[in-house]
């Protein structure tokens, strides 16, 4: 399958991935043929792109999580964000009204369906956690109207695998994930229109976005079924090693994040600091809307620019071992191979080989010259010297 942007989506193609909204349903189910119609309803829905099958292709290469899984995820992180969001809503959003928020927890006791989101969280562990090897192998796709709850569920998955890599024992894995899988539930104070904004937000509605954080620690603590260091997850997962994070400026030594018998105060918790990482890491490469996203390695060399200032160095170690050097989707160029005729010729990754993160399975689909073929799969973990570029179709 490729992931291809709306202006590249032509009638006829057949979609690979269920597209999540925040409709009830799938807003397109996997098998779709596309049409006219539809396409045109996907651009005005705010949809980027779509992975399509490729012709030639024998099965569907899987994600970290199947559909029905995301699609639970999805129903149940709207649900609860639907609630708060009526209840914490009032006619001006300012930093006066926040902090009455802040000091009345009392009006969100009780409102986060605790037992049903520890359902999810824990499938989407038992998912990840059979996985063998470990890979990020994110395959989602974002609507505009989408965005907070596909951020979530992504960041979820992938400091998941960081925590296993980090060997955490599996209880702290679930506390972990359920933080990170709630900590943007204090995106409720903001204004929804404003977060449709393309491009950087205003200093107002920044200093907004800078309290959502705390709004999001005091709806969880008021939520007796949600534990202190999950809720501290929503609290400091903006909060960077150098002091320089919101909402509270904390810090932290460049160590193994690791649980000690006292926590010294003033320090981001240790969940706070794997969240940290991963939701930079995905920000990067599923940006907001009018933001341009960064490919992998573009992201990886910004993690590592990061490491050890705003960023715990061994949990971005961590995650750089996670991440194939070619992504699943990823279009590349054949720049060396011991078949001459083969160089230069265009196709993408259908299948990532954690073995050896430069030798992934590829479809080829176009000649050196740009003219389509009949498609070649080449698993370049069997043959040995090819060398690939990255490269646009």
């Amino acid at each position: 399958m490729i992931q291809l942007s709306m202006d590249e989506i032509q009638p006829g193609m057949r979609v690979a991935r269920s597209v999540l909204g925040t409709g009830s349903g799938a807003q397109l189910a996997a098998g779709y043929v596309l049409d006219e119609a539809v396409i045109a309803r996907c651009r005005k829905s705010g949809m980027r792109s779509l992975w399509v099958s490729l012709e030639g292709e024998d099965e569907l290469p899987a994600g970290n999580i199947n559909d029905q899984l995301a699609l639970q995820a999805q129903h149940a992180w709207k649900d609860n964000m639907d609630i708060l969001r009526k209840i914490g809503e009032t006619q001006d959003i300012t930093l006066e009204n926040l902090s009455k928020f802040k000091s009345d927890p009392g009006r969100f006791k009780d409102i986060v369906a605790t037992e049903r989101l520890k359902n999810i969280v824990d499938q989407i562990l038992k998912s990840i956690l059979s996985m063998e090897p470990l890979v990020v192998n994110l395959a989602s796709m974002r609507t505009d109207d989408g965005y907070l709850h596909q951020h979530a569920l992504d960041v979820t998955i992938t400091t998941t695998m960081i925590a296993s890599r980090l060997k955490y024992p599996v209880q702290d894995i679930q506390e972990l994930a359920l933080g990170c899988f709630l900590m943007d539930l204090g995106m409720i104070i903001i204004p929804q229109d404003a977060m449709k904004n393309v491009g950087a937000p205003s200093e107002k509605l920044k200093l907004l976005m800078h309290e959502h954080p705390a709004v999001g620690f005091t709806i969880l603590r008021a939520n007796g079924g949600v534990p202190i260091n999950a809720a501290h997850v929503a609290y400091q997962h903006h909060e960077s090693m150098d002091g320089c994070g919101y909402p509270r400026g904390l810090t932290a030594p460049d160590q193994f994040p690791q649980k000690t018998i006292t926590n010294e105060g003033g320090h981001i918790h240790r969940y706070a600091q794997v969240v940290a990482v991963a939701d930079q890491y995905i920000s990067a490469i599923s940006p907001r809307p009018g933001i341009a996203p960064m490919t992998p390695t573009e992201a990886i060399r910004m993690l590592i620019s990061d490491a050890g200032v705003r960023l715990n160095t061994h949990v971005v170690n961590a995650l750089i071992t996670l991440i194939p050097v070619f992504p699943l989707g990823t279009r590349v160029l054949i720049a060396k191979s011991p078949r001459s005729l083969l160089v230069g010729h265009l196709g993408v990754v259908t299948k990532c080989n954690p073995a050896d993160k430069e030798r992934p399975q590829v479809l080829l689909l176009f000649d050196k010259f740009r003219r389509k073929i009949k498609p070649i799969l080449i698993d370049l973990a069997e043959e040995n010297g090819f060398a690939l570029q990255f490269a646009s179709l």
